[in-house]
């Protein structure tokens, strides 16, 4: 019997994560806003592993859809007249 060993990929505990560092690059703020976000609960969910701060891609999906805003554009009142 042969084993095979695993494909890089199936052996990444961390596939599908991101780093501090790289989701805020992404997110284009710095780590200190990041750190801020985290104490005033107002982050993507996120796992500490030892120091490091990782955030699983699709919960962060999931934060910016459940943030995601709808415009209200109510009609606008007819003008009286035209314009002179």
């Amino acid at each position: 019997m042969t084993d095979t060993l695993p494909a890089p990929a199936e052996t990444n505990i961390f596939l599908g994560y991101i780093d501090e560092d790289e989701y805020c690059r992404q997110r284009g703020i710095s780590v200190r806003t990041a750190q801020r976000d985290r104490q005033l609960r107002q982050s993507p969910p996120y796992t500490v592993v030892g120091q490091r701060v990782m955030y699983r891609i699709d919960s962060i999906r999931t934060w910016l859809l459940e943030r995601e805003r709808q415009v209200e554009r109510k009609a606008s009142a007819p003008r009286a007249g035209g314009r002179k």
